[in-house]
Order: C-alpha cells, then sequence, then structure tokens
C-alpha cells in the first residue's frame, strides 16, 4: 500500500484529504505544520507529501527546500489556495522549489485522486 503525508495546518482540510485518499485504498499520516511533518518523515518513509504553501512555523516552501535534501525519492505535491489573495504565484515557486506537482484550493475528490494517480500510481500496485 502506497503512503501519504499530508501537511495541512487547516485540521478539516486534512481530514477531506484524508477521506479522498483512504477511499482510493492510500494509507495516510497527517501533520499540522511544517516541523511536524519533518518529525514525521524521521519516523516512515512515504510514496508521497501533499504539502500547503501557507502555514506557521516552517511554510510549505521552506519545508520543500529541507525535503528535498531529506528525501529526494518522494514525490511532493503542493496545494494552496491563498496565491491569488496575495497576488503571488507561489505554487509556481513551488514548482521551482522541487514540487512535482501543483494543485489549487479548493479541489476536489475526482481531481485530487487523479493528480496523486499520476505522480505515484494507484494505491496498490
Amino acid at each position: 500500500m502506497k503512503s501519504v503525508l499530508v501537511v495541512d495546518d487547516d485540521p478539516s482540510i486534512r481530514a477531506l484529504i484524508r477521506l479522498y485518499l483512504e477511499s482510493a485504498g492510500y494509507a495516510v499520516i497527517e501533520a499540522g505544520d511544517g516541523k511536524r511533518a519533518m518529525a514525521a518523515l524521521d519516523g516512515q518513509p512515504v510514496d508521497l507529501v501533499i504539502l500547503d504553501i501557507f502555514m506557521p512555523e516552517m511554510d510549505g516552501l521552506e519545508v520543500l527546500q529541507v525535503l528535498r535534501g531529506h528525501c529526494q525519492t518522494c514525490r511532493v505535491m503542493a496545494i494552496s489556495g491563498g496565491s491569488a489573495k496575495i497576488g503571488m504565484d507561489l505554487l509556481g515557486h513551488a514548482t521551482i522549489f522541487g514540487a512535482d506537482a501543483v494543485l489549487e484550493k479548493p479541489f476536489g475528490e475526482v481531481t485530487l485522486l487523479d493528480k496523486v494517480t499520476a505522480l505515484i500510481g494507484p494505491a496498490a500496485d
């Protein structure tokens, strides 16, 4: 079974992504901020990290930079809904920093699962 680390400071977003991923058969680990994400990665390898850009403590771009030095084989999908509000393309910046894919919030189950499957394949190969 493939595993996904979901990193978002909004518990409702994490819960929704967990629901979508677990219904498709993926194992899900959650972290509420960047520091917790890095701690979670020390304990276990994952196939994919779904990473929010706007978070307290360590934002998603900071996590992405550290992550690329820590786990070069895991795939990363950056997510954000705040870029338009501040007039910056932070998802574009995420690809520069090494994200394999980006997804703008809000998104639906089909869109998320299509992106996840494209990045790491179905839950069970």
